[in-house]
């Protein structure tokens, strides 16, 4: 429990302050207190350590359904009370580690809710309050000469705050650190979950336009069949042919998207052999793009991916992207790390201005390459398996694009 680890680093970290500077006052300063008083705090503050470090007390915490504000009070308000006792000891509010009262109510700044904090801000000031006016005199410790008692403050204010630098070192920047990473993985999961409602209101919006377009398309397969029986002439037949070979592209490109749009909406993760996962976008290629040939270069490992039907369509829109710029050489290789699977699809279809590769599938654009919708639903697809998509330009054998895509190793397996 994050309160009962900084709780036992403050602990710690009081515990050695206290006994270095007490055997500080005492043998360089010579200013005598009270042993068996003085021994009676720091005992209950080393016995407090010891109790945290037993497997009993961690056992029972951890058992325990107490919310971690109230558990954070409770050891926050216990340290401030082992402190307060010990500077009653050592001369109340002149001694120089009054300031020591902060340490707790400053870990409480970060750890505890506003109400509870408030709460440990005025236990804090009414503790400072009571030994403001209530404490061992500085005279009663024998002091040996007024300039003794200077050397103690002056000596025991620079150890106070050469600890709060310490502190801040220690506690506050670690906890910022910590803070900031658990912001960066909210705003992570938030934009994540903007990019699943965007992917799949998209796809529901395909959906729909290809159910609308069936029914139209359908009709012109009817007249298609009447139109045959109606045109006698040459130049009729030539019409008729190039109409039936538009509505069959129609057609074809209307299957195509209400695969995709099922794709896109398809969260259930499958295992699939990298060589099937392979020859399955060669025959979907093939059936879109009849005229490009698509070469692979496949890795001699066997592989066995993690994914879903969704991450095909992010495949299928970048090799999409590149058939429609460089029909006649299209290349998709497969590499793997320890830690990687990287596909990479090569085209020479020109490539890019430089300038514009950080911001390709970041948003749909049109200006450049046809990188548009389908590339950036590929990116938010790719993402959502915890990947990466790239864009780099290349000049060999031709000047085009190569799109890369990382995926973590924790969506393929090795067999």
């Amino acid at each position: 429990m994050a309160p009962f680890k900084y709780f036992t680093n403050l602990l710690i970290l009081l515990t050695l302050l206290w006994l270095i500077t007490l055997g500080w006052f005492y043998l360089h300063l010579n200013i005598h207190f009270s042993f068996e008083k003085v021994g009676l705090w720091m005992g209950m503050m080393l016995l407090t350590l010891i109790a945290i470090y037993t497997k009993q007390v961690q056992h029972y915490l951890n058992k325990a359904s107490i919310s971690q504000d109230h558990l954070g009070f409770g050891l926050l308000a216990w340290t401030l009370l082992l402190t307060t006792g010990l500077l009653y000891e050592t001369g109340g509010t002149i001694n120089p580690l009054v300031h020591l009262l902060l340490l707790p109510l400053a870990l409480g700044m970060l750890i505890l809710s506003s109400r509870y904090f408030i709460a440990l801000a005025f236990l804090s000031a009414a503790l400072y309050g009571l030994v403001n006016y209530h404490y061992v005199p500085v005279m009663s410790l024998k002091v040996q000469s007024l300039q003794a008692f200077f050397a103690w403050h002056l000596h025991g204010s620079m150890l106070v705050f050469i600890l709060l630098v310490v502190f801040l070192a220690m506690f506050i920047l670690p906890l910022k650190k910590r803070l900031e990473q658990q912001r960066y993985a909210i705003e992570q999961q938030r934009n994540q979950a903007l990019q699943n409602e965007y992917l799949l209101s998209v796809a529901s919006i395909a959906s729909a336009s290809a159910h609308q377009l069936s029914t139209p398309l359908n009709t012109l397969k009817l007249l298609e069949s009447l139109l045959d029986n109606e045109v006698h002439t040459p130049m009729g037949k030539d019409l008729m042919k190039t109409y039936r070979e538009q509505v069959q592209i129609c057609t074809q490109a209307l299957q195509g998207l209400r695969k995709r749009a099922e794709f896109a909406q398809t969260k259930n993760p499958q295992t699939i052999s990298l060589q099937n996962f392979i020859q399955t976008l060669i025959e979907e290629f093939a059936l879109l793009h009849p005229k490009s040939v698509l070469q692979t270069r496949e890795p001699a490992t066997n592989i066995n991916l993690k994914i879903d039907e969704s991450f095909k369509l992010a495949i299928m829109n970048l090799l999409d992207n590149a058939a429609r710029y460089s029909p006649d050489s299209i290349v998709i290789e497969f590499q793997h790390t320890a830690t990687h699977l990287l596909f990479n699809i090569c085209d020479e279809g020109g490539g890019v201005p430089e300038s514009e590769l950080a911001h390709l599938g970041q948003q749909p654009l049109e200006e450049y390459h046809g990188i548009g919708m389908g590339v950036f639903l590929s990116r938010m697809i790719i993402e959502r398996f915890q990947g990466k998509l790239l864009f780099s330009l290349i000049d060999k054998p031709k000047k085009g694009l190569k799109a890369s895509v990382w995926l973590p190793k924790t969506r393929f397996d090795l067999s």
